[in-house]
């Protein structure tokens, strides 16, 4: 592990202790202008992008919500923490682990948090001993559901409408723009920055948006056109396992979601549309952030990490949503800025980084020890220069319950990104025992289709990387690959 540093902070070139802002957007893919895609309007992630490196490679460790702010804020990976689940309050397994923003703090640093850091629902909760102060929530991410059984849906004044119980999974709304749940958050966000000039502060803010529903203000719904967009072919991979995609469970639950099959394709359109409205209207209120910093004359001394926790498919595959290992659910878009005293101008890194190591990094740029929990590694030397060699790969993993010879068996699905390849080895949970292998090949195809693992021609390929699976593995765990049977 790294020591600290002490005196002078060579990124910022200051004295002092550099802020933290940490932005953390809810099922954020890297679609964005600075990531390439053009028919996307983020002028403001594109403003903070210019001066930031944006890495087009980063990974998230498990791609649903509670276990991948879980290795954001523990530095631990599910394996690590034995937390796969929506409900399970990190500090039963863990009840020591020092989060991130609490690191910070025990070395002076005010940590406040807003809005969506850690998941909460489900029956998990927040973590008081993480902030100097009680974490904030609006109240409508609280009281979500507010049900209605007749009438002009469009008009109605709610982030979450619903019609006979069912929400509605997307929707152009009226609402006044101040009053949705994250224009409130970063609101507060902006109060508390006015509130904590002259102290270092960590400050985590959490935007729900583009997570279901899309609901998004007219002003941001209005920069698309739904006749423009186009929906992806529903092609599924050669030779997949069985259980390496879902029902998309999570979007069949809205109303006008069929129970099975696929969406039509205006109705697929109409989900696409509004993603990209509550990506824009996401992108606004980052835009507020780094301009208060600004106005205080805080953005030479803060260090800005943008992050999504994880990919989600947008009809791609025929799917929806996110919970699988493949490339779409598990990259994610990381934007960080460290101030510079001279050239400010940021660039684009191929470094492959996983969320992991953003704790470890953060501790790095500003001098604080890292904890001796943390299983990722600093990628500082990623940040300060563009020629750095970085030899690193990412993993991802899933759990999957399925009926095989009639039995119910538990599996996990390791995946290792390498820069060439993607393989995923679905293991039985109870024996350890490999049920199905998949490879990707990465040099030159971004969607992944083709499945090599059965090809006699990959087999000196598959047994490559199956070792380096195993070497990687034990690297980053510190135990042997297949030794957590949970």
């Amino acid at each position: 592990m790294a020591g600290c540093r002490s005196g002078r902070n060579s990124e910022t070139g200051s004295d002092e202790k550099p802020n933290i802002l940490l932005i953390l957007v809810d099922d954020l893919r890297p679609e964005l202008n600075c990531y390439g895609a053009g028919h996307i309007i983020s002028p403001h992630i594109d403003a903070l992008a210019e001066e930031s490196v944006v890495f087009t490679r980063a990974y998230t460790q498990q791609a649903v919500c509670a276990p991948s702010r879980n290795t954001l804020m523990t530095g631990m990976r599910p394996d690590g923490l034995g937390i796969y689940d929506l409900p399970t309050f990190f500090r039963e397994k863990a009840p020591d682990v020092v989060t991130l923003s609490q690191h910070f703090m025990q070395y002076g640093y005010q940590a406040e948090g807003m809005g969506k850091i850690f998941h909460t629902g489900h029956g998990n909760r927040n973590d008081s001993l993480s902030w100097s102060v009680p974490h904030w929530m609006p109240h409508g991410l609280i009281n979500r559901r507010e049900p209605v059984h007749s009438g002009d849906t469009a008009n109605l004044h709610t982030c979450y409408p619903s019609i006979n119980g069912k929400n509605i999974p997307w929707l152009n709304a009226r609402l006044p723009e101040h009053l949705h749940n994250d224009a409130m958050v970063t609101s507060h966000a902006i109060e508390r920055l006015d509130a904590l000039q002259g102290a270092p502060f960590f400050l985590a803010v959490g935007m729900v948006k583009p997570h279901l529903p899309f609901v998004a203000p007219s002003k941001y719904w209005n920069l698309y056109d739904t006749s423009r967009i186009t929906v992806p072919p529903p092609d599924k991979p050669d030779d997949y396992p069985p259980y390496a995609f879902t029902n998309w469970g999570e979007l069949r639950k809205y109303h006008g979601i069929p129970a099975e099959g696929l969406l039509d394709d205006e109705d697929a359109k109409s989900m696409i549309h509004g993603y990209y409205a509550c990506v824009s209207f996401i992108d606004a209120q980052v835009g507020r952030l780094t301009g208060r910093l600004k106005e205080l004359g805080l953005y030479e001394n803060t260090i800005i990490v943008l992050w999504g926790d994880h990919g989600w498919k947008l009809g791609e595959y025929g799917d929806w949503c996110k919970h699988t290992n493949y490339e779409l659910d598990t990259r994610i878009p990381v934007i960080v800025r460290v101030p510079r005293e001279n050239d400010k101008k940021g660039w684009k890194s191929d470094a492959i980084i996983e969320t992991a190591d953003i704790y470890p990094t953060l501790c790095d740029l500003v001098g604080l020890p890292m904890p001796d929990h943390l299983q990722g590694s600093s990628f500082r030397e990623v940040l300060e220069s563009k020629d750095a060699e970085w030899d690193e790969v990412a993993f991802s993993q899933y759990p999957r319950s399925s009926r095989i010879d009639g039995r119910t068996v538990k599996l996990m699905g390791y995946s290792m990104r390498s820069p060439e390849y993607r393989i995923t080895r679905w293991i039985d949970r109870d024996t350890g025992e490999t049920l199905d292998t998949e490879i990707y090949d990465h040099t030159g195809i971004d969607l992944e289709m083709v499945n090599l693992a059965a090809s006699e021609a990959h087999q000196d390929l598959l047994k490559d990387l199956n070792r380096a699976l195993e070497e990687h593995y034990a690297k980053e765990h510190g135990i042997p690959f297949g030794s957590i049977i949970h």
